[in-house]
């Protein structure tokens, strides 16, 4: 669980900065977050593209859980579900990730191949240093 000041502190960050903090999130905790009601909550890019929404931790998640995604709640998945599934279905029907949204941020939309590679190349130091444990 994750404290207010550090929601807030979190937030108010950069999305590359975000995007950062969700891949080393991730791959310490190997959880993934989404919203989910009756389907995963989706966005559009500007032009048309649909966006997986996702987030490192519940709390953030939930922050979002309003307007077009009121009545949304928060949906962990497995970080090898989002590796083995989710990213390369998503390469396939054409959506991209949206990583780390707030209430006032799109957050960073990488390629689905360009978020795998992030989080194998952070699991792979994760690996290699015994001393990586735990969270950012």
């Amino acid at each position: 669980m994750i404290d207010t000041e550090q929601v807030k502190a979190m937030v108010r960050l950069p999305a590359p900065q975000r995007y950062e903090y969700f891949v080393k999130r991730v791959a310490a905790t190997r959880i993934v977050w989404g919203l989910y009601r009756n389907g995963w909550a989706l966005a559009k890019k500007d032009d048309g593209t649909l966006v997986f929404a996702m987030w490192p931790d519940r709390e953030f998640a939930q922050l979002c859980a309003e307007f077009e995604w009121e009545g949304y709640e928060p949906h962990a998945f497995d970080l090898d579900e989002l590796l083995g599934e989710l990213l390369p279905q998503l390469q396939h029907d054409g959506l991209v990730p949206g990583i780390f949204r707030t209430p006032g941020s799109k957050g960073v939309m990488p390629t689905p191949g360009l978020l795998r590679v992030d989080l194998a190349d952070e699991l792979r130091g994760h690996a290699d240093d015994p001393h990586r444990k735990g969270t950012p």
